[in-house]
């Protein structure tokens, strides 16, 4: 039993970290999009943007960690069946659910792991990432620049554009706001351009008119049009924004405590969001052991060692799992369920329906 042990963790191991490799390069790929997008177009630094992607990388491994656990299970068995050495190991007497058995006791080693993740690390660099995120926005007035946003960063001046590329911008209003001044004031360009110059922004905005009105007495009426006009708009002091942590920031025994500040207080239940979170991440830690459940009774089924039907599969595995998590989502939020039983509740059904198929083809034949 010990040789054979050694060859399905071999086996195991090497697909594992096969699939973790792939699953990881395809999600940074994909979210390098994000880094693209605050470099080129929201004038972001390169080492900045770099640095908020560095702290989003352990939250990816929350996701890749139990697929990478399933694509093993499916890869491992499927070339195990297909190759027939299953009909040999039934043969010299070994059971089935013996083999299950080193499965999960790697996936209960992976889950305590990937709840230290989910406890200690995860949150930490998810705090670190919002908060990096919004005090480089907030210190950086390219960035901040959003078509379709009410701007209030600059000393009694409003901005709003339709739409920015780079420096370039479109459809601009600025309106002048002071307390002490009577009169409400607007500038609007077709077209403009801005430079950060200190704790100035610069604009050179073109086919535009600028409107002042006295509110006193809406009969004094001023209105300038122009072909090109400069505006020096003064920036607000950037200093570093405090992020308050929100339940996905928070480590489990803040949660916990925080539940249990709540209960003194007499508020109760909670609010929906603590709980949730609490459960969520618990139970999300433990998926790794419903995928080995329902990847290692899928593998009977399915008995195929291709990688790319493997893939698929455990794909609509994810997919069944991840649907039932978002419906219970939906279901807490709305107060039909439990926290508890909403965030469980992918748990509990794709380990029934592995449980069903070991029991169907593992054990009774």
């Amino acid at each position: 039993m010990r040789i054979l042990r050694n060859y399905i963790l071999k086996d195991f191991f090497s697909t594992f970290l096969f699939a973790l490799l792939s699953l990881s390069m395809v999600m940074l790929l994909g979210n390098m999009m994000k880094i693209s997008d605050m470099v080129i177009r929201k004038g972001v630094s390169v080492a900045d943007a770099l640095k908020i992607f560095s702290f989003f990388i352990p939250y990816l491994l929350g996701f890749t960690l139990p697929l990478s656990f399933l694509l093993g299970i499916l890869l491992s068995m499927g070339r195990l069946v297909t190759d027939n050495e299953i009909v040999a190991i039934r043969v010299a007497g070994i059971s089935l659910l013996r083999i299950l058995r080193i499965f999960m006791i790697i996936g209960i080693v992976g889950s305590l792991f990937l709840l230290l993740l989910n406890d200690r690390v995860i949150p930490d660099y998810h705090y670190k990432y919002h908060a990096q995120l919004k005090n480089t926005f907030s210190q950086n007035v390219s960035a901040l620049i959003e078509p379709g946003i009410f701007l209030e960063h600059f000393d009694n001046y409003v901005l709003y554009v339709s739409d920015k590329e780079g420096n370039k911008l479109k459809n601009v209003y600025i309106w002048e706001v002071d307390d002490q001044d009577e009169k409400s004031k607007l500038v609007f360009a077709r077209r403009g351009e801005f430079v950060v110059e200190n704790d100035l922004m610069k604009m050179k905005l073109e086919d535009g008119f600028r409107d002042e009105v006295n509110l006193g007495n809406r009969d004094e009426f001023f209105q300038m049009e122009f072909k090109m006009f400069f505006m020096d708009i003064p920036i607000q002091e950037r200093t570093p924004v405090k992020v308050k942590k929100k339940p996905a920031d928070m480590h489990l025994t803040e949660i916990a405590g925080k539940i249990r500040t709540l209960r003194l207080k007499g508020i109760w239940p909670p609010p929906v969001e603590l709980t949730k979170e609490l459960h969520e991440r618990i139970s999300f830690s433990f998926s790794i052991l419903t995928f080995i459940l329902l990847g290692f009774g899928a593998s009977l089924v399915v008995r195929h060692r291709e990688k790319s039907i493997n893939f698929g599969i455990a794909v609509i595995i994810a997919g069944m799992y991840y649907l039932l998590f978002i419906l219970g989502e939906t279901l807490v939020e709305s107060h039909t369920i439990s926290p508890a039983l909403g965030m469980w509740m992918p748990n509990i059904a794709v380990g029934l329906l592995g449980a069903y198929l070991i029991y169907r083809h593992a054990y009774r034949r």
